[in-house]
């Protein structure tokens, strides 16, 4: 196995991405030397890179750097409500969480690649550097630049968003389609007085690249109980929302889409994930 790099800072990292490529396997906060890579591969161990392992709360915003890896985020994650610790831990299993970073995750070619979704829920801004200088993204500018290409030499190296009022509940649920041909996901946040639903925002990733948020689903709920029959009606209405954008219909995704919005509300209703 070749030598395992090790960049202490953004610039240097930046200049061993450009030299090896798509030939790079980041890793951090792990034992870089326990897993042998596929042949080929370029470890880089960014756990020395303080910028990318930064996750601080400064005034209200949630800064948290694309080195952590994802088991960190499951943990480690605030501001959010338990919103990314939830997409965290259901998008990566217990045997790869501590091996996937966040700026992988990032990557529109990643299986974990729906961890957008909660970020554009949470209207979260991506910053990136490159040799030639730093920008700030919208997360939707940002998932719609990555799919064309960023420019050289960029990588995200933070996300950023508002902290969650407490009284926000979130929830997150993923399922993979059939045949390993990506997947279909959704974020949703609302507040629940007694058990009638206020201000619902969802957010679904289905045939898309950039996750949409359900409209329909959203008017469907607001100002009702939160109950069985509010949530199958919202997860039908969801469906329509998505397909109509995406000009697609058939059966196999619209049940996709149904099953992830309404697990996606029951883990809000019943609570099913502690903040």
């Amino acid at each position: 196995m070749s030598a395992i790099q090790v960049p202490k800072s953004v610039p240097e990292l930046i200049r061993l991405i450009a030299r090896h490529g798509k030939r790079v396997l980041l890793v951090s906060g792990v034992d870089a030397t326990a897993d042998r890579p596929s042949s080929g591969k370029v470890i880089i161990d960014v756990t020395g890179v303080n910028l990318l392992n930064e996750l601080e709360q400064n005034r209200g915003k949630i800064s948290i750097g694309t080195g952590i890896n994802l088991g960190r985020l499951a943990r480690e994650a605030t501001g959010e409500n338990g919103l990314l610790r939830q997409a965290a831990s259901i998008i990566a299993n217990p045997l790869v969480r501590n091996k996937v970073t966040f700026i992988q995750a990032l990557d529109p070619d990643s299986p974990y690649f729906d961890i957008t979704t909660p970020l554009v829920l949470l209207d979260a801004k991506v910053k990136l550097q490159s040799g030639a200088g730093k920008r700030t993204l919208s997360i939707r500018d940002y998932l719609e630049a990555a799919t064309k290409g960023l420019k050289k030499g960029e990588i995200p190296v933070a996300v950023e968003f508002t902290k969650l009022p407490a009284d926000q509940k979130v929830g997150f649920f993923r399922v993979a389609r059939m045949g390993g041909k990506g997947s279909v996901s959704a974020a949703a946040k609302m507040k629940l007085v007694r058990t009638i639903v206020v201000s619902p925002e969802i957010v679904v990733s289905s045939l898309t690249l950039v996750p949409i948020r359900a409209k329909g689903a959203e008017k469907e709920i607001v100002g009702k109980p939160a109950n069985e029959f509010s949530v199958k009606k919202a997860a039908e209405l969801g469906a329509n929302d998505i397909l109509d954008v995406a000009k697609k219909d058939n059966s196999y995704e619209r049940t996709l889409i149904e099953i992830t919005v309404a697990r996606t509300l029951r883990s809000i209703m019943e609570g099913s994930f502690p903040v």
